[in-house]
């Protein structure tokens, strides 16, 4: 048997809370947090020895300071607001980067601290609240969630660019429309049909849906079957070409999460028993360039390469993965994982924990708190094979991987986050002319009516360019030849023939 690593990075307690636990009509983000942090001390089993202990406290940026706000506010200090929520303090607090990515990155990050020694006990917690302040503002109520504060804390939020300004003219100004826009990619670069696709995105919603039923603080738990999801009815309206309601993220939610990390010997110190340690095993992280300029439009080399730089780290292959959940933001997020990890036994129901954003909720940049609190429920009731969890910001921009193990893993996680991906890139034509193909295109819709395609076009010379087609019909436009003209602001296309 190998060496206790007692300097080794593990999970030690994980909490959730909701406003189905909660009491009152309108709870706030730290309200949430709060309750999710008493949760995972009580998990831990020493809920006192361990809020004592607590070295750093992480909070998961929330929506309304993401560029995102609903007119609540914030805490100044919105890590320091959760944990006295919570009923604990720390020396330190830290603010996380915008994005899906950021829990399961802030995971990577202090587990190598921990490692290392430089943090003895870290929390990360995670509040959101967006479906009480959509119900607020409908009701006419007015809620005021800041809270003054002086302390300070480390910002981590970066100014790493998720749109570009000249996607954003071509009407790209929206998540569902850019990830239509990868989506349709992958369906055309397949040669789908937009039904067939369609009843593929169904399938795979279906098997996830039914997952949500299992998780006790889902917001939408549901189990649809593959024929409902194809069959149009008012509820699944149509939000573009390609997506409806029920195949996107569904941020209404009120939710609160929070993970404890320590290392395996301070867990022991504190008196965790050894059965609650979840390892972390592998890790990754990597980034794209905006959506645009990458080579591969539909399936970014990212994805790959950050799934199996973890899984080679620890010492797995695909194969042996038990558990595993897929960041599930648009289908094309899972569907580009699956593809990567080319495991045909798994099932399509089995790449979510939680029943994932469409189903489970989609917490702003949170979700990936409450996918690892599945994960660690299920390797604590079997930790026979080892977990994956991924997690995804911007438009599949930002990527963010962990490998999990019930017990101390064979090949011990030495601190070290792999990071070694170089993107491909490709230019993009501001004043293009000419003939052109059209290798994706969206359409926003809006109660019903389609507006102008945004185009991502290969020029007759072989470079790519945006261009926006007016008044075209419903009909795949995929591969198809269009005329561009040249804007100021944007470039507009006319089908030929």
């Amino acid at each position: 048997m190998s060496e206790f690593d007692a300097s080794a990075p593990v999970i030690i307690g994980v909490g959730e809370a909701s406003r189905k636990t909660l009491p009152g009509d309108w709870p706030s983000p730290r309200e949430l947090a709060g309750a999710a942090i008493r949760v995972a001390l009580a998990d831990s089993g020493q809920p006192r020895a361990v809020a004592a202990a607590i070295h750093t406290i992480v909070a998961i940026r929330t929506f309304e300071d993401s560029g995102v706000s609903m007119g609540t506010g914030s805490p100044d200090n919105v890590p320091e607001a959760f944990g006295a929520a919570g009923g604990i303090s720390a020396g330190r607090f830290v603010y996380a980067d915008v994005g899906g990515q950021s829990p399961q990155a802030m995971v990577n990050s202090l587990a190598g601290e921990i490692r290392r020694g430089e943090t003895s006990v870290a929390i990360i917690v995670a509040g959101e609240a967006t479906g009480t302040a959509k119900r607020a503002r409908k009701a006419g109520v007015a809620l005021d969630w800041q809270l003054p504060s002086d302390t300070p804390f480390e910002d981590r939020r970066s100014e790493f660019s998720i749109l570009t300004r000249r996607e954003i003219r071509h009407g790209i100004v929206s998540m569902p429309l850019a990830y239509s826009l990868l989506e349709n990619a992958r369906r055309i670069g397949r040669g789908t049909s937009r039904h067939d696709y369609l009843v593929e995105m169904a399938r795979q919603g279906a098997a996830m849906s039914a997952k949500s039923l299992t998780r006790e603080h889902a917001q939408f738990p549901m189990a649809f079957t593959p024929e409902q999801l194809v069959a149009e009815h008012e509820s699944d309206y149509h939000i573009t070409d390609i997506y409806r309601r029920w195949r996107v993220a569904q941020d209404a939610v009120d939710l609160g999460g929070a993970i404890i990390l320590t290392s395996a010997g301070k867990a022991r110190e504190l008196g965790i028993s050894d059965d609650k340690m979840v390892w972390l095993a592998g890790a990754s992280e990597a980034s794209e360039p905006p959506l645009s300029e990458r080579d591969h439009i539909s399936s970014p080399d990212a994805v790959g390469f950050t799934m199996h730089a973890a899984l080679d780290q620890a010492g797995f292959a695909p194969t042996d993965l038990g558990p595993v959940d897929i960041y599930s933001c648009f289908p094309v997020a899972v569907s580009a994982a699956v593809d990567t990890l080319g495991d045909p036994s798994r099932a399509p129901g089995d790449y979510t924990l939680t029943g994932g954003l469409g189903f489970f909720g989609g917490p702003g940049n949170g979700y990936t708190v409450y996918s690892l609190a599945a994960m660690v429920d299920a390797l604590r009731k079997d930790g026979s094979r080892p977990a994956l969890v991924t997690a995804n910001g911007g438009v599949m921009s930002k990527q963010a991987v962990g490998v999990y193990t019930a017990r101390q893993p064979p090949r011990p996680w030495d601190g070290e986050v792999i990071k070694g991906y170089v993107p491909k890139t490709v230019a993009v034509d501001d004043a293009p002319a000419g003939k052109a193909q059209i290798l994706t295109y969206a359409r926003p819709v809006n109660k019903g009516v389609m507006g102008a395609a945004t185009l991502i076009l290969k020029l007759e010379s072989g470079t790519r360019a945006l261009a926006v087609l007016d008044g075209a019909p419903d009909i795949d436009l995929g591969g198809m030849a269009v005329e561009v003209t040249p804007g100021e602001k944007r470039h507009l296309a006319k089908l030929i023939g």
